[in-house]
Protein backbone atom coordinates (compact mmCIF):
# COMPACT_ATOMS: atom_id res chain seq x y z
CA UNK A 1 0.00 0.00 0.00
CA UNK A 2 1.11 3.55 -0.82
CA UNK A 3 0.25 5.96 1.82
CA UNK A 4 -0.41 9.69 0.88
CA UNK A 5 -0.98 12.49 3.55
CA UNK A 6 -2.47 15.25 2.36
CA UNK A 7 -5.49 15.33 4.34
CA UNK A 8 -6.72 13.93 7.27
CA UNK A 9 -9.06 11.78 5.43
CA UNK A 10 -5.90 10.02 4.74
CA UNK A 11 -5.07 10.15 8.17
CA UNK A 12 -8.47 8.18 8.80
CA UNK A 13 -7.47 6.20 5.99
CA UNK A 14 -4.30 5.29 8.03
CA UNK A 15 -6.18 4.64 11.60
CA UNK A 16 -8.77 1.96 9.75
CA UNK A 17 -5.34 -0.09 8.45
CA UNK A 18 -4.64 -0.27 12.04
CA UNK A 19 -7.93 -1.40 13.04
CA UNK A 20 -7.79 -3.87 10.35
CA UNK A 21 -4.59 -5.68 11.18
CA UNK A 22 -5.93 -5.76 14.61
CA UNK A 23 -5.42 -8.75 16.29
CA UNK A 24 -8.57 -10.28 17.52
CA UNK A 25 -7.64 -11.30 20.89
CA UNK A 26 -9.65 -11.15 24.12
CA UNK A 27 -10.19 -8.56 27.12
CA UNK A 28 -8.45 -10.38 29.34
CA UNK A 29 -5.39 -10.84 26.88
CA UNK A 30 -5.15 -7.23 25.65
CA UNK A 31 -5.20 -6.20 29.01
CA UNK A 32 -2.42 -8.46 29.83
CA UNK A 33 -0.17 -6.92 26.86
CA UNK A 34 -1.19 -3.88 28.52
CA UNK A 35 0.69 -4.50 31.71
CA UNK A 36 3.48 -5.91 30.21
CA UNK A 37 4.19 -2.97 28.02
CA UNK A 38 2.87 -0.33 30.94
CA UNK A 39 0.83 2.04 28.83
CA UNK A 40 -2.77 3.51 29.64
CA UNK A 41 -3.03 3.99 25.63
CA UNK A 42 -5.54 2.45 23.39
CA UNK A 43 -3.88 -0.83 22.17
CA UNK A 44 -4.76 -2.36 19.08
CA UNK A 45 -2.62 -5.48 19.85
CA UNK A 46 -0.84 -5.61 16.07
CA UNK A 47 1.88 -7.90 15.83
CA UNK A 48 5.73 -5.85 15.79
CA UNK A 49 6.80 -6.91 12.52
CA UNK A 50 2.98 -5.84 10.77
CA UNK A 51 3.99 -2.62 12.48
CA UNK A 52 7.24 -2.68 11.42
CA UNK A 53 6.05 -3.21 7.74
CA UNK A 54 3.51 -0.23 8.18
CA UNK A 55 6.23 2.16 9.55
CA UNK A 56 8.33 0.96 6.28
CA UNK A 57 6.11 2.01 3.85
CA UNK A 58 5.04 5.36 5.12
CA UNK A 59 9.20 5.61 5.09
CA UNK A 60 9.13 5.08 1.11
CA UNK A 61 6.21 6.76 0.81
CA UNK A 62 5.13 10.18 2.60
CA UNK A 63 6.77 10.63 6.02
CA UNK A 64 6.72 14.08 6.45
CA UNK A 65 3.18 14.19 5.26
CA UNK A 66 2.44 11.55 7.85
CA UNK A 67 4.23 13.71 10.47
CA UNK A 68 2.36 16.63 10.01
CA UNK A 69 -0.90 14.64 10.87
CA UNK A 70 0.23 11.77 13.50
CA UNK A 71 -1.81 11.75 16.68
CA UNK A 72 -0.62 9.92 20.30
CA UNK A 73 -4.23 8.51 20.70
CA UNK A 74 -2.80 4.48 20.57
CA UNK A 75 0.16 3.08 21.19
CA UNK A 76 0.44 1.74 18.12
CA UNK A 77 0.28 5.42 16.19
CA UNK A 78 2.88 6.35 18.74
CA UNK A 79 5.28 3.75 18.27
CA UNK A 80 5.05 4.06 14.02
CA UNK A 81 5.42 7.97 14.88
CA UNK A 82 8.45 7.09 16.47
CA UNK A 83 9.88 4.32 13.46
CA UNK A 84 9.35 6.88 10.52
CA UNK A 85 11.01 9.31 12.45
CA UNK A 86 14.05 7.32 12.70
CA UNK A 87 14.16 6.80 8.90
CA UNK A 88 14.11 10.39 8.03
CA UNK A 89 17.83 10.34 6.49
CA UNK A 90 18.12 14.18 7.45
CA UNK A 91 20.02 13.79 10.72
CA UNK A 92 18.81 17.24 11.92
CA UNK A 93 15.18 16.42 11.25
CA UNK A 94 15.64 12.97 12.72
CA UNK A 95 16.48 14.69 15.86
CA UNK A 96 13.80 17.43 15.75
CA UNK A 97 10.66 14.90 15.43
CA UNK A 98 12.37 13.11 18.65
CA UNK A 99 12.62 15.92 20.36
CA UNK A 100 8.91 16.03 19.90
CA UNK A 101 8.56 12.30 20.13
CA UNK A 102 10.31 11.87 23.47
CA UNK A 103 7.50 13.88 25.47
CA UNK A 104 5.15 11.46 24.55
CA UNK A 105 6.43 8.74 24.20
CA UNK A 106 5.37 6.84 27.81
CA UNK A 107 6.08 2.67 27.98
CA UNK A 108 9.62 1.76 27.66
CA UNK A 109 8.06 -0.65 24.73
CA UNK A 110 8.01 3.39 22.81
CA UNK A 111 11.57 4.23 23.62
CA UNK A 112 13.24 0.32 23.33
CA UNK A 113 12.20 -0.31 19.70
CA UNK A 114 12.58 3.00 18.18
CA UNK A 115 16.34 3.48 19.76
CA UNK A 116 16.93 -0.36 18.44
CA UNK A 117 15.75 0.97 14.95
CA UNK A 118 18.49 3.37 14.35
CA UNK A 119 20.19 2.80 11.30
CA UNK A 120 19.87 5.83 9.92
CA UNK A 121 22.13 7.33 12.88
CA UNK A 122 24.14 3.92 13.89
CA UNK A 123 25.66 4.44 9.54
CA UNK A 124 26.08 7.73 9.49
CA UNK A 125 29.61 9.47 9.50
CA UNK A 126 28.22 12.17 11.28
CA UNK A 127 26.76 10.48 14.23
CA UNK A 128 28.98 11.85 16.72
CA UNK A 129 27.48 15.47 16.29
CA UNK A 130 24.07 14.16 17.83
CA UNK A 131 25.96 12.21 20.81
CA UNK A 132 25.79 15.11 23.23
CA UNK A 133 22.14 15.59 22.69
CA UNK A 134 21.28 11.68 23.86
CA UNK A 135 23.87 11.78 26.35
CA UNK A 136 21.99 15.22 27.91
CA UNK A 137 19.02 13.65 27.63
CA UNK A 138 20.54 10.96 30.35
CA UNK A 139 20.21 13.21 32.96
CA UNK A 140 16.56 14.22 32.82
CA UNK A 141 14.11 13.72 35.65
CA UNK A 142 11.32 12.11 33.33
CA UNK A 143 11.77 8.56 32.94
CA UNK A 144 11.31 7.79 29.55
CA UNK A 145 13.20 10.60 28.75
CA UNK A 146 15.95 9.67 30.27
CA UNK A 147 15.45 6.13 29.23
CA UNK A 148 15.39 7.13 25.25
CA UNK A 149 19.00 8.82 26.04
CA UNK A 150 20.39 5.68 27.97
CA UNK A 151 19.74 3.54 25.14
CA UNK A 152 20.26 4.88 22.43
CA UNK A 153 23.93 5.55 23.93
CA UNK A 154 24.08 1.98 23.96
CA UNK A 155 22.70 0.96 20.63
CA UNK A 156 24.41 3.55 18.71
CA UNK A 157 27.63 5.26 20.61
CA UNK A 158 28.97 2.01 22.99
CA UNK A 159 31.98 2.61 21.41
CA UNK A 160 35.73 3.38 22.49
CA UNK A 161 35.39 7.25 21.30
CA UNK A 162 32.48 7.56 24.04
CA UNK A 163 32.49 4.53 26.61
CA UNK A 164 34.85 6.48 29.43
CA UNK A 165 32.07 9.28 29.20
CA UNK A 166 28.99 6.60 28.91
CA UNK A 167 30.20 5.21 32.47
CA UNK A 168 30.94 8.53 33.69
CA UNK A 169 27.38 9.42 33.56
CA UNK A 170 26.10 6.06 34.59
CA UNK A 171 27.73 7.19 37.60
CA UNK A 172 26.96 10.58 37.61
CA UNK A 173 22.81 10.35 36.48
CA UNK A 174 20.19 11.00 39.37
CA UNK A 175 17.95 9.24 38.51
CA UNK A 176 16.12 6.55 40.53
CA UNK A 177 12.85 5.92 38.26
CA UNK A 178 13.05 1.87 37.44
CA UNK A 179 13.62 2.11 33.71
CA UNK A 180 16.08 4.11 33.63
CA UNK A 181 18.01 2.04 35.84
CA UNK A 182 16.85 -1.02 34.48
CA UNK A 183 18.35 1.41 31.16
CA UNK A 184 21.69 1.44 32.84
CA UNK A 185 21.91 -2.19 33.88
CA UNK A 186 21.36 -3.45 30.17
CA UNK A 187 23.82 -0.78 29.02
CA UNK A 188 26.52 -2.18 31.27
CA UNK A 189 25.79 -5.84 30.78
CA UNK A 190 26.63 -4.56 26.43
CA UNK A 191 29.51 -3.19 27.88
CA UNK A 192 31.02 -5.94 29.93
CA UNK A 193 31.17 -7.92 26.45
CA UNK A 194 33.01 -4.58 24.36
CA UNK A 195 34.86 -3.14 27.13
CA UNK A 196 35.48 -5.86 29.99
CA UNK A 197 38.46 -4.20 31.76
CA UNK A 198 36.47 -0.62 32.13
CA UNK A 199 33.06 -2.54 33.11
CA UNK A 200 35.49 -4.02 35.99
CA UNK A 201 36.71 -0.87 37.15
CA UNK A 202 33.14 0.54 36.70
CA UNK A 203 31.16 -1.94 39.19
CA UNK A 204 34.84 -2.23 40.93
CA UNK A 205 34.20 0.94 42.61
CA UNK A 206 30.84 0.21 43.68
CA UNK A 207 29.55 3.93 42.62
CA UNK A 208 26.12 2.99 40.93
CA UNK A 209 23.09 2.96 43.17
CA UNK A 210 22.71 -0.25 44.74
CA UNK A 211 19.89 -1.60 42.34
CA UNK A 212 21.52 -0.49 39.66
CA UNK A 213 24.31 -2.50 40.22
CA UNK A 214 23.24 -5.50 41.09
CA UNK A 215 20.89 -5.49 38.36
CA UNK A 216 24.09 -4.78 36.20
CA UNK A 217 25.77 -8.10 37.70
CA UNK A 218 22.62 -9.74 37.01
CA UNK A 219 22.17 -8.90 33.44
CA UNK A 220 25.95 -10.15 32.76
CA UNK A 221 25.26 -13.04 33.78
CA UNK A 222 22.45 -13.78 31.93
CA UNK A 223 24.43 -13.29 29.12
CA UNK A 224 25.63 -15.83 26.79
CA UNK A 225 28.16 -13.44 25.18
CA UNK A 226 29.87 -13.13 28.61
CA UNK A 227 32.17 -16.26 30.07
CA UNK A 228 31.50 -18.38 32.68
CA UNK A 229 34.53 -17.48 34.32
CA UNK A 230 33.74 -13.46 34.08
CA UNK A 231 30.24 -14.05 35.42
CA UNK A 232 31.51 -16.01 38.32
CA UNK A 233 34.04 -13.19 39.04
CA UNK A 234 31.12 -10.55 38.79
CA UNK A 235 29.16 -11.94 41.59
CA UNK A 236 32.05 -10.62 44.40
CA UNK A 237 31.11 -7.33 42.90
CA UNK A 238 27.49 -7.23 44.49
CA UNK A 239 26.61 -4.36 46.84
CA UNK A 240 24.32 -5.81 49.72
Amino acid sequence: MDYKFNSISDYENFLNVLEQSSKQESVECKAKHKAVLNTNRKLYCIAMSQIRKIAKQISKTDPYGFLKFVKNDSYEEVLIWGLVAVSLTDLDNQIKELDKYKEVADSWGLIDSVCCSMKVLNKSPEKGKYFEYFYNLCFSEKEYVSRLGVITLMTTYLESEYIDKIYKMCEEANNNTYYFQMGIAWLISFGMVKFKDKTYKLLEKRTLPKFTQNKAISKCRDSFRISLEDKEKLTKYRIK
